[in-house]
């Protein structure tokens, strides 16, 4: 089962993606905010980080840059924003994918299938 990591400062989406890991193939874990998120991704080691670019506290791009260069294990990470504007220099930041919110959940899962494949 592939472990997902959500930072999202929306809890209604926070809840649906709770719902959405209860019923499909992928282990979801969420936060509100960056803080405690490094400690636990350092024990878990998720396969897949989801992290919305506007966030109370952080900016999801700073995350990403941060995450790719500071782990020890390879991730996958994938920005999100309510913004297409936002996301189209994803690559700078060393993130391997975007969606746009509002999502479908068929969009996300055709987004960590490609990058699964990726690998």
């Amino acid at each position: 089962m592939e472990k997902i990591f959500v930072i999202d400062d929306e809890t209604d989406f926070l809840t649906s993606m709770n719902a959405w890991g209860k019923r499909s193939d992928y282990a979801v874990t969420t936060f509100e905010n960056s803080e405690g998120f490094l400690d636990k991704l350092i024990e878990v080691e998720p396969d897949v980080v989801l992290v919305d670019i506007n966030l109370k506290d952080d900016d999801g791009r700073h995350i990403s840059e941060d995450l790719k260069n500071i782990l020890p294990f390879r991730i996958k990470i994938i920005l999100i924003s309510g913004d297409p504007l936002a996301l189209l220099d994803y690559h700078s930041h060393f993130a391997d994918g975007i969606l746009n919110k509002p999502f479908s959940f068929e969009e996300l899962e055709s987004k960590l299938k490609q990058l699964k494949n990726e690998k």
